[in-house]
């Protein structure tokens, strides 16, 4: 059990600064790096999808002022070996393991964002 500090939970908003010109810019970049990198580059898009959303998030209080915006901190670096490990169950499950990876994609980005 782990103890932490307590804080007050409250009613609040969570608005999102993400416009369609942001979404479709992004599509068309990552569109571009999966057909120069052979389909390599759709191992990354998903990472770099979430954390466009998350870090275009805002969090407002009941009277809608803001009180924070979410933060993804997590690194290309850092996705290397997720990627290399999820390239490699992808392969010998012949794909199987795609949907799954998606899932894990979402859990390492929500455990590396935090609210400043």
């Amino acid at each position: 059990m782990t103890q932490g500090i307590a804080t007050q939970v409250h009613n609040g908003y969570v608005k999102t600064s993400l416009s369609m010109m942001d979404v479709l810019g992004h599509f068309i970049i990552w569109l571009f790096i999966s057909v120069i990198t052979l389909g390599i580059g759709l191992f990354f898009w998903p990472y770099a999808a979430a954390k466009l959303i998350i870090n275009s998030v805002e969090l407002e209080d009941g009277r809608r002022s803001s009180i924070g915006r979410l933060q993804c901190d997590f690194s290309f670096g850092s996705q290397i070996g997720h990627i290399i490990l999820w390239i490699l169950l992808s392969v010998v499950t012949l794909g199987l393991a795609y949907p799954f990876y998606l899932f894990g994609v979402a859990r390492t980005v929500i455990d590396n964002t935090r609210i400043v």
